[in-house]
């Protein structure tokens, strides 16, 4: 995790997904495309950035993406790769 100089730390954050799901929830996260795909079913793996006052703040991590994709279960079937992500 990187300081942005003003306070605030930016996340990486790595979400996967149902990869039926990959380009519309590309559109959501406003990421081009996914930098991953692999399995069977087949998941998409996605780079997600953002901001926070806080360091280890996987709380609003997982409350922005439920704003975002909806609620675990969601159709999405989102999960977040805690062990690569920087938070």
């Amino acid at each position: 995790m990187k300081a942005n100089g003003y306070g605030s730390w930016r996340q990486r954050v790595i979400v996967s997904v149902d990869g039926r799901y990959s380009e519309e929830v590309a559109r959501m996260l406003d990421a081009s495309e996914p930098f991953q795909k692999q399995g069977n079913p087949e998941r998409a793996y996605f780079e997600w950035t953002r901001f926070t006052t806080r360091r280890g703040d996987d709380e609003d991590i997982v409350f922005e993406l439920s704003m975002i994709l909806g609620t675990p279960p969601s159709q999405y079937d989102w999960r977040v790769d805690w062990g690569a992500t920087e938070y």
